[in-house]
């Protein structure tokens, strides 16, 4: 494993990545690479932790720097794990994709992370890749992990509607 290739490449998103002995503590699983967001005095970064002895590749799928993001492979024997890691309105995330998913880049990834729902509307909308991407289109609004869809045919008393509620 390339760490200073990794690093580069996790600095090209604007992040730091540090790599450290993983101790036995409770609730991790032997033997596993374990990938999380951490905070030191000067910010935010990701930390890579293997225990000792562990066999294990880290290797880079895609990177985005303008969108602060990238597609991380964890290779452990025969297993492979695929990391969605970026950055969204004030913080560095970590996201696991789908084992079913077929993913090799950024823009695919954030796509397997949405429901199901949320796919069969964009394509019922046949929405274009980049409007997919948009916190706000013709078929959701995104909040977050949050998506909002139309109801489309739910009849609404208007009179049951709260406007310009004020908090007591």
């Amino acid at each position: 494993m390339d760490t200073a290739l990794l690093e580069m490449k996790f600095a090209r998103i604007g992040s730091r990545l540090k790599f450290a002995e993983q101790s036995n503590r409770r609730g991790r699983t032997s033997g596993a690479i374990a990938l999380n967001v951490r905070s030191d005095r000067t910010g935010e970064f990701f930390e890579v932790a293997c225990p000792p002895g562990a066999v294990g590749d880290v290797a880079v799928l895609d990177l985005q720097p303008a969108d602060r993001h990238l597609l991380l492979l964890l290779r452990e024997g025969q297993a492979k794990s695929k990391f969605l890691c970026g950055h969204d309105e004030r913080h560095w995330f970590v996201a696991g994709i789908p084992e079913s998913a077929p993913v090799g880049t950024v823009r695919q990834a954030k796509e397997a992370l949405k429901p199901l729902d949320v796919r069969r509307v964009q394509a019922r909308h046949g929405l274009r890749a980049r409007a997919r991407e948009r916190r706000k289109n013709a078929a959701f609004i995104r909040q977050g992990e949050w998506f909002f869809l139309t109801a489309g045919d739910i009849l609404l008393d208007e009179r049951l509607v709260l406007r310009k509620k004020t908090s007591r």
